[in-house]
């Protein structure tokens, strides 16, 4: 950003450090090295301070969290951890409230809250002092309040540099950037909204103007905050025990970055699971005979001529070796009866092929009876490819059959004909009652009747739609997100056609609404037969983990199992 001075140190996730008032981007001489060998790590000078050109405008944490915004931008940098400290970590808040989607993580350190009248008057009477006077009228009542006597007494050559960096600040413009650390407090103090990001508040419990009580009431604020307090230590720890205050520091990161890499990873393979594929179980044998298995929905048609085709094996399969050894192997794509071998052969039993209906076909690979198709292969070229390698085989034989596919879609089977019964039930006319059995960490919602019982969250009856119920929900502040259909049946006690999704949700339950364990739904309470049905139903599945569509009514139909807790591993 134009006028500001900044150095980076290291390669990897970006951090940022925010100096305090006073100081400049070598206050952090001390962190960086204990940062940069994982850490791209940035420090700049603020408007006013070091090398940075003097404020825009008139100095305000506004401002200071504009010109990180634009630091950011001129790095190329879209997110970052955001460290602070003292006049930094107000300003590290300010800009996690005005830019929540650029910071995930913030460390506060030495950093204040709400003052009580008699700390608000003497910064306020400091600020007067550096209008009068300049940087040279605090700066030894500062470095007393910064460091404790001991390390003072000691450590001249710091003590000369600190003061150094502050009397280098211009007199005109220092005291209005001390009234923003003495006035811009209660613009951060309870944000609204909250801040919702992983923080770290750190300081000493000798830090009198910043002290153990301003950051337990700062970390109070954040959900999940960790409040750190630093035994000994006055306001610059970080120059006086590094230390002390890198280690907490390099913790919270790595943590930070650890579940950043798994949540990255998860939203990957979240996106990679909104393409709907088919099954296959990939069967070859190993040098012995034995025949090997595993299910995978990484397979893909490359060429009708030559005829080739490419599955992809994890590095981490037991079977990995045999695979990319063996010089035959078999794709069997698995109809939507075979979801049970489908999770079969995704476990790491042993005894696999002894609990399937197989035989052996061209080139002796083991071939599954029922699947609607299978194409056997010779073994082409394999290809490493990050943490899978890829099988290219040549298809020199194959067999078709009938019915419908496995199909495979974020985290679940579901068959391609499912979504028929939906239409077919809701084309009978009549009344139709659409609702969703919607699940949170082992419980399921329901909402209260006006008779004291509860049902299934439904959309209104004058518009029977389940994205209306879904909207309502999250306009109370439920986030859902529906899955599949569950159950389509005709309730002859009340002659609608009942139409249920299951799906899942975060955030607390709406008004008349409530999370009940799975294990313990207060089905005496739902006055509805079909409902009650209904609820047995997928509580029953629920522990096993197998759920499917339901078609009938209330007391006779079928359930067609097409949904499935995820497999170890595809």
């Amino acid at each position: 950003m134009r006028g500001t001075v900044c150095d980076e140190t290291g390669e990897g996730p970006p951090v940022i450090l925010i100096h305090g008032l006073g100081l400049n981007r070598h206050c952090w001489d001390w962190t960086v090295p204990a940062l940069a060998d994982r850490y791209r790590v940035v420090t700049y000078d603020l408007y006013g301070h070091g090398e940075s050109a003097a404020p825009p405008e008139t100095p305000s944490l506004s401002l200071f969290a504009r010109q990180v915004a634009g630091l950011m931008e001129d790095l190329g940098i879209e997110r970052a951890a955001i460290a602070g400290f003292s006049l930094g970590g107000m300003i590290a808040r300010r800009f996690a409230q005005d830019f929540p989607d650029r910071a995930h993580a913030l460390a506060i350190l030495h950093s204040p809250h709400r003052r009580s009248p008699e700390a608000q008057a003497a910064i306020l009477a400091r600020v007067e002092q550096a209008r009068t006077e300049g940087p040279a009228a605090t700066v030894e009542a500062a470095l007393e309040r910064w460091f404790t006597a001991s390390y003072r007494a000691g450590n001249p050559a710091v003590m000369d540099r600190v003061r150094g960096w502050v009397l280098a600040n211009e007199r005109a413009v220092y005291h209005t950037i001390y009234q923003v650390l003495a006035e811009g407090v209660e613009e951060i103090v309870a944000p609204d909204p909250p801040l919702s990001l992983p923080v770290l508040a750190l300081t000493g419990d000798e830090d009198y103007g910043n002290g153990p009580a301003m950051t337990h009431a700062i970390a109070a604020e954040i959900d999940g905050a960790d409040a750190v307090i630093l035994p000994g230590l006055r306001h610059m720890a970080l120059a006086e025990d590094p230390e002390a205050v890198n280690r907490p520091l390099r913790a919270f990161l790595d943590r930070v970055h650890a579940d950043r890499a798994h949540a990255d990873r998860r939203a990957l393979r979240d996106a990679f699971g909104c393409f709907a594929t088919g099954v296959t179980v990939v069967t070859t044998r190993q040098e012995d005979g034995t025949p090997r298995g595993f299910t995978a929905n990484s397979f893909t048609s490359v060429s009708l001529d030559p005829p080739l085709l490419l599955v992809c094996v994890a590095k981490t399969a037991h079977s990995c070796p045999v695979f990319t050894a063996a010089p035959h192997f078999a794709v069997n794509i698995l109809s939507q009866e075979q979801k049970d071998l489908s999770g079969l052969f995704a476990s790491r039993g042993v005894d696999k092929f002894d609990r399937a209906a197989w035989r052996s076909g061209k080139a002796g690979m083991p071939v599954f009876d029922h699947a609607l198709a299978h194409l056997v292969c010779a073994r082409e070229r394999v290809v490493d490819a990050g943490d899978h390698v890829i099988l290219l085989g040549r298809v020199i034989g194959h067999a078709t059959g009938s019915g419908q596919p496995l199909g495979y879609f974020r985290g679940s089977y579901f068959s391609a004909a499912a979504e028929q019964d939906l239409v077919d039930a809701a084309s009978q006319g009549g009344n139709i009652e659409i609702g969703a059995l919607i699940a949170q960490e082992g419980s399921l919602l329901l909402a209260d009747t006006p008779d004291g019982g509860v049902m299934v969250p439904k959309a209104p009856g004058d518009t029977p739609d389940i994205d209306v119920l879904t909207a309502r929900l999250r306009s109370a502040g439920l986030s859902v997100e529906l899955d599949f259909l569950y159950s389509v049946y005709r309730d002859t006690e009340t002659g609608r056609h009942g139409i249920f999704y299951r799906g899942t949700a975060t955030g607390a339950p709406p008004q008349g609404h409530r999370f009940y364990p799975m294990d313990t739904l207060p089905l005496e309470q739902v006055p509805n037969a079909a409902e009650r049905s209904m609820l047995t139903r997928y509580a029953a599945e629920h522990r096993e983990g197998r759920f499917g569509i339901y078609q009938g009514d209330e007391t006779r139909g079928t359930v067609n199992r097409i949904a499935s807790r995820e497999p170890s591993r595809f």
